[in-house]
């Protein structure tokens, strides 16, 4: 069932399942910032990614002597979630736990997602629980699409990103095969904190960050205009948009992890990036998409 909250600016679409963002409308303009989910290049919009982001190696981890297989980005964006809380403008959905969750993932976890409004900004925060009596390891993430082009061209050669930053930027892919990470460090120059699309900007891999090298990214079009910004608390965050096909989407993810090493072997404790959580403790975390 899709929910709507909205202000005198923006309406907002949410998904319940998955608790998905699926539009971003100005209400005077009636652009939509978000992704429509065309199959041809992908069917999502804003997927929540739990417990892991990314992909495992052979799709499988260990934990306490046991092995379990998931597939990439765990499972939350397949789930149905409850409303727990809504008004005009704010939205909360929630998630926890199951017999059939425990299969894969043997920890009892609850999340709450919410959805604010303020003028044209939406924040979205994940309030993570671990109802488990035992510590918790996990990673999570958001992963939000948006419209690019936005103005109606042919297609986003000319758009780009804005860092926020000086200097050049700092990244990583991941193996176009098995999607795993490949530590070899790339280095992105910017001008004035900024990079260009090509037709093939996207064909190569997703390009990782890691490390803080910015909290704040703004989609721009050809005349140089932000249109959209998101701004995060997340050390790292994944730039995507279908490999090969210049698809008219750009997504800007906030990730508290990533994917395994290409060459890993260890526990899901050794995962790169992976959060702990001891038991009855919750994390907070959010991220902000202004239009």
């Amino acid at each position: 069932m899709r929910y709507i909250i909205e202000n005198e600016e923006i309406r907002i679409e949410v998904e319940s399942l998955g608790a998905e963002l699926k539009s971003m409308q100005d209400k005077r303009t009636k652009v939509d910032y978000m992704w429509c989910a065309d199959p041809k290049y992908y069917q999502r919009t804003s997927p929540n990614l739990f417990p892991i982001v990314g992909g495992l190696r052979n799709k499988k981890y260990r934990y306490a002597g046991r092995e379990y297989e998931m597939g990439q980005h765990g499972f939350v964006r397949d789930m149905e979630w409850s409303v727990e809380t809504k008004s005009d403008c704010e939205l909360s959905f929630f998630v926890e736990a199951d017999e059939e969750t425990l299969q894969i993932y043997p920890f009892r976890f609850a999340i709450e997602i919410a959805y604010a409004l303020s003028g044209r900004k939406l924040k979205v925060t994940w309030k993570i629980t671990n109802r488990d009596t035992k510590k918790m390891y996990y990673s999570f993430g958001g992963h939000p699409c948006f419209t690019c082009p936005i103005h109606g061209e042919a297609d986003k050669t000319g758009y780009g990103y804005d860092f926020h930053k000086e200097g050049n930027l700092r990244f990583y892919r991941n193996d176009g095969e098995t999607g795993l990470f490949l530590r070899e460090e790339h280095i992105m120059e910017l001008e004035n904190g900024r990079i260009r699309f090509t037709p093939d900007f996207f064909d190569t891999s997703t390009y990782i960050l890691t490390g803080n090298e910015t909290q704040q990214i703004s989609l721009f079009d050809p005349q140089g205009n932000n249109y959209v910004t998101v701004s995060f608390d997340a050390p790292m965050a994944g730039l995507w948009s279908a490999e090969g096909k210049n698809a008219p989407y750009a997504a800007i993810e906030p990730w508290y992890g990533r994917c395994d090493d290409i060459d890993f072997t260890g526990t899901i404790e050794e995962r790169a990036g992976e959060m702990e959580l001891e038991a009855g403790e919750t994390f907070v975390s959010s991220y902000e998409i202004a239009v």
